[in-house]
């Protein structure tokens, strides 16, 4: 049955109904909040919700999703939806044109339960349809409930949309998480580097070599649970130390504190690998049964529904805090919570019957365990689970696996810098080939300085070079922490992949130039840095006044200092991964 209200069109089954309770519109944002009512029925037979509205498809070029897969492609109402809960994506969806300003970005209040949502052409009339659907048996011992929906039509940079709407969702009573300061410093990542070879001896060496880099956190990833080195998941869910590895945890740690680093440990949340000794105890807890690519891992995934689940996970990081004064802990794999594929019903012994209610109990009540032992611990969530209910509980959010791919490192960076507001986006680890050149090296940390950069590359094999390159960027990158991490953030042409970016201070200007030949507009500040993110050697830039002008190649080396008068388009001969600065 299809009914309209007001803008808003509804697809509900019988026994469902929809009302506007209030629409306010101010300065081209409308606010919408509607009210959705169901029978037992309904949710028995786990009924659909749909709603939609329409707007003209005039100027709408491009679509951008937090994790859009056919990256910028606006595609058709019959396309498959996106999908959001507590544990994937977040429910906005934004459509834009080629100067990169907004025409269309909607967002809902519902963040927590599972909400299907699309913006689609209607080939018959060109027409943007722009749909919602939920299932209500979700709604555990509820027959209603309210959502509002957030319209944003003004015509401003995506960036400065996709902020506000991140505030938007912290003004509704999302707050995030407090950041530790270390959080937003460069970390040095043992996964790519040593992936599961992580041995105490070769762990604290590394460290000694990552301190004189300046890193003061490191975390260790895969490996410190299991002897075995196949890459699956099959020993997860004991959480126990490989004593040939790490035969003293606690000594360990503290021997990396003395280091002067923090120490931040990894654990795959949901998993139970089929070679525990857990999974006899818990194999009857499992969501998934019957999904091959978990199987293949050699695991299932944990239910929360189950009480003894949520407290047994909750139970393992508490106890490894305190043991093992930790400082931090990567939590992985929260996204394949996502959803139930073996649609398992709830069972009596179950005491929450809806995944993503028991998914938001469990993040909720393991912030609270976690922080009543250490307030400022440091919390490391993957790309997949970065909605805003997250945010109140993560206080670092990294970019998906990605290794020596700086476009898809730099595309995550900038996804997440538009929509995470004062959370740390950190990228994912930065890794390369030892013969690589260190010029093409430097792109990879020029592509992610927007955000808190993870380093995996092995230190004990760096060439002189290549360490020289690796430091000169890294303290870059600390000493304009304010620009770069601060909330000027601007990014250009999120349909090319971003070719440029720039952030700044009252002093400073920090930009980036990432397209071949791209003209860019610094904004002019007493001091102006341009930094070369492609395969070029020169950066084009419409400039204003006089300037003391240095070039310096990727591993700082001074190349020339002159004054210049610039009067619009200037050439600047930089080498790839290079630096121009600009001195009043």
């Amino acid at each position: 049955m299809k009914t309209s209200i007001d803008q808003f069109i509804f697809d509900l089954k019988d026994g469902m109904s929809a009302e506007v309770l209030s629409t306010e519109s101010r300065d081209g944002v409308t606010l919408a909040t509607i009210r959705f009512t169901w029978t037992e029925e309904n949710a028995a037979k786990d009924e659909r919700v749909r709603m939609e509205f329409h707007r003209p498809d005039v100027g709408m070029l491009y679509a951008w999703a937090p994790l859009y897969k056919e990256r910028h492609h606006v595609g058709a109402e019959w396309t498959t939806m996106e999908n959001s809960m507590i544990s994937h994506n977040a429910p906005v969806y934004a459509l834009y044109d080629g100067r990169g300003m907004n025409r269309l970005t909607w967002q809902i209040s519902e963040c927590r339960m599972t909400m299907y949502f699309l913006s689609g052409v209607e080939e018959l009339d060109g027409v943007m349809r722009n749909r919602l659907d939920f299932y209500v048996q979700q709604f555990t011992n509820q027959l209603e409930t309210e959502i509002t929906v957030r319209i944003d039509e003004r015509c401003l940079p995506l960036y400065e949309v996709l902020k506000e709407a991140a505030v938007w969702w912290e003004s509704i009573g999302m707050t995030p998480a407090e950041v530790p300061e270390e959080a937003l410093k460069p970390c040095y990542s043992f996964w790519y580097s040593y992936h599961q070879e992580v041995y105490a001896a070769d762990v604290e060496a590394e460290c000694r070599r990552a301190r004189e880099l300046g890193f003061e956190s490191c975390i260790i990833d895969d490996g410190w649970q299991t002897d075995d080195t196949n890459r699956g998941y099959a020993f997860c869910g004991d959480w126990e130390v490989a004593a040939a590895k790490i035969p003293d945890m606690a000594a360990h740690v503290k021997s990396v504190h003395d280091i002067g680093m923090k120490y931040i440990l990894w654990y795959a949340v949901p998993l139970i690998g089929f070679k525990s000794s857990k999974y006899q105890e818990f194999k009857d807890m499992v969501l998934n049964k019957k999904d091959l690519h978990m199987a293949n891992l050699d695991c299932a995934v944990l239910d929360p529904r189950y009480k003894e689940v949520r407290d047994f996970l909750i139970s393992i990081y508490v106890k490894a805090l305190k043991e093992w004064d930790l400082d931090g802990f990567k939590l992985d794999f929260i996204d394949t919570w996502q959803f139930n594929p073996d649609h398992e019903p709830a069972k009596p012994e179950m005491d929450i019957a809806s995944l993503e209610t028991a998914a938001t109990v469990f993040m909720q009540d393991l912030n609270a365990a976690l922080k009543a032992v250490k307030p400022e611990v440091m919390l490391e969530f993957r790309q997949g689970y970065i909605g805003p209910w997250m945010r109140t509980v993560g206080n670092m959010f990294r970019v998906s696996d990605c290794p020596d791919d700086y476009i898809s490192n730099r595309l995550g960076v900038f996804d997440l810098r538009m929509m995470m507001g004062k959370s740390a986006v950190h990228s994912d680890m930065l890794m390369w080939h030892p013969e690589e050149e260190p010029s093409t090296a430097a792109l990879q940390l020029i592509s992610v300085l927007y955000g808190v950069i993870q380093y995996s590359a092995r230190l004990e094999k760096l060439t002189p070079e290549m360490k020289k390159m690796s430091i000169f960027w890294l303290d870059f990158a600390r000493e304009h922490k304010a620009a770069l991490l601060g909330d000027t953030l601007k990014v250009y042409e999120p349909h090319m992949n971003y070719t440029w970016a720039q952030a700044a201070t009252d002093t400073e200007n920090v930009a980036a130039v990432y397209g071949m030949d791209k003209v860019i507009q610094p904004d002019i500040r007493d001091t102006v840095y341009i930094a070369n993110g492609a395969m070029n050697d020169r950066i084009l830039a419409e400039i204003t006044g006089t300037f003391q002008v240095t070039i310096q190649n990727c591993m700082g080396d001074i190349l020339s200092e002159t004054e210049q008068t610039m009067n619009g388009l200037t050439v600047f001969n930089v080498p790839t991964g290079g630096l121009v600065t600009l001195k009043k």
